[in-house]
């Protein structure tokens, strides 16, 4: 027969809540769905309660709001449920909410093309393309409702940029360029910190109008512009600092070669570019950004970096590395220059 070796257990229950994740992911994505995350609030409520007021199911409403407690994203107390402080990231209402990552990384866009990542690392292939037939950018341009989800996810997913404007002396720049800057939301935060600055917001043509709406004060303001093309073929001329954040890390090399020659060959002499994405440390195996690298596999041609391998890309666009400052969520932010 056989023994239990002393820490089997807690290596078993760690196994399975790896397993498990997509389980747990779904079950705080359906609390968000349900309104049930925002219908508790700031205050608290009782199982009947949330169901009476949301039409749900009282005893299968219970059971969810059980386990959500033993995620630790809700409190029990006297037949009451309240959020935790981790639960109420989950809040539409919160600053810094993260409900709309939430329900981009457990929706089916997603994690479908994860069902696909064993026969890409099989083949080579990129997995997105194999379960959806498309690459994710031809996909979204004719999904709206795909593309809204994504988007809304990326915006939330930028907010961990929020310590660019900080993080790098803007003071002597005049005309800042958010290459591929989605809907706006970067920018118009590095425009509201620094009140001197003129933006230009280049986006595909899809993504602008809610780009456009974003940054419509700014643009009445004269402080804004928004540009609708393709950055593999040019980017707008005359920028002192460029911005490519979370760029980068979703093309392949040659991708990231041509679009670095453009920025070179648009910015002033003295101009910088901001490469913000998660540089991984040489020799580290940071968790977070090496998730990310594997999700890159999964949906696009693109990865995650180290600093090397980012001033490879760099030097042939006649760019070099001046130095790399930390955000958060391992997030850095590699200011480069003309060499």
């Amino acid at each position: 027969m056989g023994t239990v070796e002393p820490g089997d257990d807690d290596r078993s229950r760690r196994l399975l809540r790896l397993f498990m994740g997509p389980w747990l992911a779904r079950a705080a994505a359906a609390a968000c769905e349900l309104g049930v995350v925002d219908r508790i609030g700031a205050g608290s409520a009782s199982c009947a309660e949330i169901a009476a007021d949301l039409d749900l199911h009282p005893d299968h409403l219970l059971r969810l709001l059980r386990l959500l407690a033993g995620l630790d994203l809700v409190r029990e107390e006297r037949d009451r449920f309240e959020l935790t402080p981790t639960g109420r990231l989950l809040r539409t209402e919160d600053p810094s909410s993260l409900r709309d990552l939430g329900l981009l990384y457990t929706s089916d866009l997603f994690l479908g093309a994860w069902g696909g990542l064993a026969a890409a690392v099989r083949t080579g292939d990129q997995a997105f393309r194999a379960v959806h037939g498309r690459d994710v950018f031809s996909h979204l341009a004719d999904h709206p409702d795909d593309a809204a989800l994504f988007h809304a996810g990326m915006s939330v997913g930028s907010s961990f940029a929020a310590g660019l404007p900080d993080a790098v002396d803007l003071s002597a720049a005049r005309r800042v360029v958010d290459v591929g800057g989605g809907d706006g939301s970067r920018l118009a935060e590095v425009l509201r910190a620094h009140p001197h600055l003129h933006g230009v917001l280049f986006e595909r043509p899809d993504v602008l109008p809610a780009a456009e709406r974003r940054l419509a004060p700014y643009v009445a303001e004269g402080r804004c512009t928004a540009i609708g093309g393709d950055f593999l073929r040019e980017v707008p001329a005359g920028g002192d600092v460029y911005v490519l954040c979370r760029v980068l890390h979703n093309w392949d090399d040659a991708s990231c070669r041509a679009l670095l020659a453009n920025c070179r060959a648009a910015m002033r002499p003295d101009g910088r570019l901001l490469v913000v994405e998660r540089v991984i440390p040489d020799g580290a195996h940071p968790w977070l950004s090496l998730a990310f690298d594997v999700q890159m596999m999964v949906m696009t041609a693109g990865r995650e970096r180290t600093a090397a391998e980012y001033d490879a890309l760099l030097r042939p666009a006649g760019l070099h590395t001046r130095e790399i400052r930390d955000l958060a969520a391992e997030m850095r932010v590699l200011v480069a220059a003309p060499a």
